[in-house]
């Protein structure tokens, strides 16, 4: 989460950077500037450099600035409104921001940039459920100890292991012959998040506790229901009734995500046998199989499409883009799939000259009404791919600033 600077601090802090000469990094696509603040009111902060520096920049260029303040790492970003020899003046910033550790400077995208990313699931059609998560397929951390030698022995392993903690333990696939039936299975095959029944007489989860999204809050549930919870009462609650009156203590249903199809999923159970509540170490247990198993089938080449394929591109608009990752936005209108938090997406990099491919995690989501935003990390980036963008991104031998924003104490 962002740390905000309050209006009160920000005057505060732009009268002592005034006071003292502290100084300011700008930073342009291709371009930076240090410069001392002169003076500021509502609308501008006005900054004294050096002529040549500020004369790089253009009216209503993006910047971001960087700022040194008692050992502190403030940022902002702004526009510049206007140029007067070494004199720049820039709009005052809603937000200051104490700045994140970041190894390198985030500036806007240069004009030419192109940016393409890829995902595995395009083109592929399957006969199951598609549901609004897309993750990439990959080995999770491995700690339930499961035996992953063939995709027997995983079978195996697991029914072992949850056959000795859970009542019921069973793997349910999807495809041509059976589809979600319940509404158990309709709302993780819609959601894609793992249905955790803590208790047949209580209510679902408030929190999801996972920084990526992984179950179903009673929130969500009830958004899925829809308004007819009101008058015809939740489904869900329903079952959680007669579930109780059978027996039933606690249950999970986690889905099994090839992309961002549910191909089916992962259950257990506990009841009179075992008279224990499941929790999020069912969780865990659960999503690290399903993942393996995911892998496992792609392995075994258990889907396949019809046709070798080139992934189609998706093209985002790119805000910002740094040597270390980037954050772009698509129009919710363009995907049904969210891509989920630390899925891996390949990426295609240029400026109409030269350009890199390179692999990129999903480390943040959020969104507003129009767009999904997705802050991406960039994933075992080469040097020559780094020296790349440092080109495209940064001045032409900037020795003095290094694009490393921890440099930025002074």
């Amino acid at each position: 989460m962002a740390n905000y600077i309050t209006f009160i601090e920000k005057e505060f802090i732009f009268n002592q950077l005034i006071r003292n000469s502290g100084r300011m990094l700008l930073f342009g696509t291709g371009k930076n500037a240090a410069c001392t603040v002169n003076s500021y009111n509502k609308n501008y902060l006005i900054l004294e450099g050096i002529g040549d520096e500020t004369a790089r920049f253009a009216a209503w260029e993006p910047v971001s600035v960087y700022i040194g303040y008692q050992g502190q790492r403030l940022m902002f970003t702004s526009k510049v409104v206007h140029i007067d020899g070494a004199r720049i003046n820039i709009a005052f910033p809603e937000k200051l921001v104490k700045a994140p550790q970041r190894k390198s400077v985030r500036v806007s995208p240069p004009h030419d940039l192109q940016l393409e990313f890829f995902l595995q699931n395009d083109r592929i059609h399957m006969d199951c459920p598609e549901s609004l998560e897309y993750l990439e397929i990959e080995i999770p951390e491995i700690s339930e100890g499961f035996d992953t030698s063939s995709l027997n022995t995983l079978l195996a392993s697991f029914s072992e292991k949850a056959g000795a903690r859970y009542s019921i333990n069973g793997v349910v696939m999807f495809g041509k012959g059976r589809k979600p039936e319940s509404v158990e299975e309709r709302v993780i095959s819609q959601l894609g998040r793992v249905l955790l029944v803590t208790s047949t007489k209580s209510p679902l989860p408030s929190i999801d506790p996972y920084p990526e999204g992984r179950i179903i809050t009673q929130k969500a549930a009830d958004a899925y229901e829809g308004p007819s919870i009101f008058l015809e009462g939740s489904d869900l609650e329903k079952r959680r009734q007669e579930k109780s009156k059978q027996g039933i203590i606690s249950e999970l249903y986690c889905p099994i995500l090839y992309y961002q199809y549910v191909v089916g999923y992962v259950y257990v159970m506990n009841n009179d046998s075992k008279k224990v509540c499941l929790d999020f170490r069912a969780v865990d247990f659960a999503w690290e199989f399903s993942r393996i198993l995911a892998y496992n089938l792609r392995a075994l080449g258990y889907f396949r499409s019809a046709e070798e394929y080139e992934p189609l591109p998706h093209v985002p608009a790119v805000f910002d883009l740094s040597t270390g990752g980037c954050l772009f936005m698509l129009p919710k209108s363009s995907s049904k799939a969210k891509l989920k938090q630390s899925a891996i997406i390949d990426l295609r990099i240029g400026n109409g000259e030269s350009s890199l491919s390179c692999k990129g995690r999903v480390i943040r989501r959020f969104d507003d009404k129009q767009y999904d935003y997705y802050g991406v990390s960039f994933v075992n980036m080469t040097t020559e791919s780094i020296d790349f963008l440092r080109r495209i991104l940064y001045a032409d031998g900037a020795t003095r600033f290094a694009c490393d924003e921890t440099d930025y104490a002074e």
